[in-house]
This record gives C-alpha cells, structure tokens and sequence, in this order.
C-alpha cells in the first residue's frame, strides 16, 4: 500500500487518466483496471458537482490547472484544495482494489 502522499497522488492521476479509454461494459471477467474505472464512475457519481467538474477539465480534457481555474472561476489555490481533497477521496474509493493488485503481484496472482 502506497504511504506517501504525493505517491498516492500520482497513483489516482494515472487511473484517472485512463479512465475515459476504459470499457466499463460488465461483461465477463473484468481485469483490474475495469473495476477501478467502474469504481471511479460510481464516485463521480456521488461526488459534488465542483470536484466532478475539476475532474473532467483536469484528467479528462487534459487542461493545466491554471486553464481549469480560469473556467472554475477559482484561484489556483482552491483549485489545489480540490484537487487534493477529491484525489484522496479517489484513493479511498479504489484503495480496495489497489490493495488486491497488490498482493497479487506479490504473489503473482
């Protein structure tokens, strides 16, 4: 399990990343990073509007923080603020079966 806060970070940004480009069709076996992005679709879901929106601009769109402060009408800052708070609450959400690849990799599932 990923202890350090800006490894964590770089974690949820890659799943979220790839998000878009994952079939969240339920179908059969599904591999990992499916149930992530399905877990991932389920908290954008639940999440506020405000986090939600970063989201797309930031990870989907692609957009640098100062773009998506600019269309969020927030400062930089605040956008930072979101930006750690839904991250966490991300990781949270998926930490589950972050925690299962892991051990499989260890034990080469």
């Amino acid at each position: 399990m990923k202890t350090n806060a800006r490894e964590v970070d770089k974690l949820v940004e890659e799943h979220l990343k790839m998000y878009p480009y994952i079939s969240k069709e339920r179908v059969g076996e599904l591999t990992i990073d499916q149930r992530i992005a399905i877990c991932i679709e389920e908290l954008l879901s639940i999440l506020p509007e405000k986090e939600v929106a970063f989201i797309n601009y930031r990870y989907i769109n692609g957009w640098t923080i100062v773009k998506v402060a600019q269309e969020m009408n927030y400062s930089q800052q605040m956008i930072y603020v979101i930006r750690k708070k839904v991250l966490m609450k991300i990781y949270l959400g998926i930490s589950h079966l972050l925690n299962n690849e892991e051990k499989c990799e260890i034990k080469e599932c």
